[in-house]
């Protein structure tokens, strides 16, 4: 396979530039990229409906939504007596995942095989089962890894080489799990665990508490606000085989006491984000932690958009979640996650055990890749707090096309958000502008790299509401509920990189302004 920059990825960071991206780029152009350039909103309808044209453009995706080419191969090389048109195969990260997924679905355990060390499932192509199957390994991030795949490829002869990258090959996973001990405040590296993407990790800690609390009856979680939508897939379409109760308004205490109190009884959880995406709203941390602790439950909490080098949250938390394929990184071309206990909850002996049986580690070059990235994580996050509070002074001058900026520092999340900052200004990257124009007159304009993710070292944005939600975009009624949590077509998420402050502002100005 041949990409158009293709060689070392070690240094991407601004050398990656502020620039258009040809449409069906791999971004930032790793084989083993998380994202993809869909550079105009057009393309994008096109992309998320399906449109076979767009997707002929654009054939890359995140490697949760969308099989990456390599797996593709070496599914071709492993479907055992091969499979045919009635057929369907999907590979995992383990046989842990492979058996969970056949249970998910509805299949018999002989639908899960092991072959050549790797591990998958067949069923049928049509049917109830086959979305099922690929709704468990999206929603837990259970897919098999690009880079072993990328080995197993190799070592088959059917590629020359791998991708070149820079890699710490010494005891990586103690590596990684050393730098986050350290910016979590643990002093033990048993408390973190690492899994194969941040959803991995959000579905273990889910799925462990669950199993814990099962045990005394108590079955219900409570979702606050609209979050990430994989998340609320976990509960929704009960991958984890809960009961939830959503609440509409994060920020409202009161009812989630309410609720909490009326449920102490059968409450398991209560999960949170820090900001929550995409709204970026920040609930009371601490207040939650005592609702919590009332109700009988445990507080799990993601804090991947924050970071904890610019939040304090697992002393409030039972536990800590993060997606280290975001700033952790900030290469975009990884998919890891962690899981951090807080060593003083009264879950912590148990949720150590339970996480790794629900959970999957990553493979040991995603985390040899990992390892040599976080080591730059507390800079990045110095260089991003300091462009996204430059970016978001410039963005909320222009009245004439920007309603509004959603952030930790905004009116509804600044008071929440001061609760659990470790110091002033670090509000994180992340930032969601409300445009009174449609997002096209903008979006399109833009000369960055456009796609799904975020938290790289380089400038990123998507037009967010079309990439999670088009389902409910295509609809009144769809719409309608966006219109309830304060959402529409129209907001850009921008994920501010390293580059000079003063040329991203530039950038966006220009796109910013009316055409001519």
């Amino acid at each position: 396979m041949t990409l158009e920059a293709s060689g070392e990825t070690g240094d991407i960071g601004p050398a990656f530039g502020l620039r258009h991206i040809a449409a069906g780029r791999p971004v930032p152009g790793s084989i083993h990229s998380v994202s993809v350039s869909i550079p105009d909103i057009a393309a994008v309808i096109g992309y998320e409906s399906g449109d076979a044209a767009t997707r002929s453009r654009i054939s890359w995706g995140y490697p949760r939504f969308r099989t990456h080419p390599y797996v593709t191969q070496v599914a071709g090389l492993v479907a055992p007596g091969g499979t045919g048109t009635d057929e369907s195969l999907v590979l995992t990260c383990s046989a842990r995942a492979a058996r969970a997924a056949a249970a998910y679905a509805g299949l018999s355990p002989g639908a899960a095989f092991e072959k050549q060390g790797l591990h998958g499932l067949r069923f049928p192509v049509e049917g109830p089962s086959a979305a099922r199957v690929r709704a468990y390994v999206q929603h837990t991030g259970s897919h098999l890894s690009s880079r072993e795949a990328e080995d197993v490829l190799l070592d088959a002869g059917l590629i020359d080489s791998r991708q070149a990258e820079a890699t710490v090959d010494e005891a990586p996973a103690e590596t990684v799990r050393a730098v986050l001990a350290d910016a979590y405040g643990v002093r033990d590296t048993a408390d973190v665990s690492l899994h194969t993407s941040g959803m991995n990790a959000v579905s273990a800690a889910i799925a462990a508490v669950s199993a814990i609390q099962r045990e005394n009856g108590r079955r219900r979680w409570l979702q606050l606000g609209w979050i990430f939508f994989d998340t609320m897939s976990l509960l929704e379409r009960r991958v984890i085989d809960v009961e939830h109760t959503t609440i509409g308004d994060p920020f409202d205490l009161a009812e989630i006491a309410r609720v909490a109190d009326a449920h102490a009884g059968e409450l398991a959880g209560i999960i949170a984000e820090v900001p929550s995406n995409p709204s970026l709203h920040v609930p009371d941390i601490p207040a939650l932690r005592e609702i919590a602790a009332r109700a009988g439950c445990a507080l799990v909490v993601d804090a991947t958009i924050a970071t904890p080098y610019n939040v304090d949250v697992l002393p409030h938390a039972d536990v800590v979640c993060e997606s280290l394929t975001k700033y952790a990184t900030g290469s975009a071309d990884v998919l890891m996650g962690a899981v951090v206990v807080n060593p003083d909850s009264s879950f912590g002996a148990d949720l150590r055990d339970e996480l790794r049986r629900h959970g999957d580690e990553p493979y040991h070059r995603d985390a040899a890749r990992v390892a040599a990235r976080i080591r730059g994580y507390a800079d990045r996050m110095d260089r991003v707090n300091s462009n996204a509070l430059a970016l978001a002074a410039c963005l909320e001058r222009h009245d004439r096309v920007v309603r509004g900026v959603s952030w930790a520092y905004d009116a509804g999340s600044h008071r929440n958000y001061r609760k659990v900052e470790r110091r002033p200004d670090v509000p994180g990257g992340l930032l969601m502008v409300d445009l009174r124009v449609p997002i096209e007159q903008v979006y399109d304009r833009l000369a960055v790299a456009k796609g799904p993710s975020f938290g790289a070292e380089f400038t990123m944005v998507s037009p967010q509401i079309f990439i999670a939600h088009s389902d409910l975009l295509a609809t009144p009624e769809g719409r309608a509920t966006l219109r309830a949590r304060g959402l529409h077509r129209d907001m850009l998420r921008i994920s501010v990189g390293t580059e000079d402050p003063e040329r991203i502002v530039e950038t966006f100005e220009q796109a910013l302004r009316p055409p001519e």
